[in-house]
């Protein structure tokens, strides 16, 4: 459990060129990537598509958490 919470933490990257902040990583080649709209509210971008989500649909867990979950499992999919 420790050396997936240490990749996940490692396949995240941070964007704080801007007021929003987002959080992202690589599945498959791909970016996902999600981002605070300030209003507690998030959007969730991949494959070119985005949602938007709400904290509560996050059920207490970290946005950058969050999204290195998405990855880190979708990257156990064979």
């Amino acid at each position: 459990m420790l050396a997936l919470m240490a990749f996940v933490f490692s396949s995240c990257s941070s964007d704080g060129a801007d007021d929003t902040s987002c959080e992202s990583c690589d599945l498959a080649g791909q970016s996902v990537e999600i981002c605070d709209n300030g209003d507690d509210t998030y959007t969730l971008t991949a494959a070119g598509q985005s949602e938007t989500i709400t904290a509560e649909e996050l059920e207490g867990v970290d946005p950058a958490e969050y999204i290195g979950l998405i990855c880190s499992l979708g990257n156990l999919v064979p």
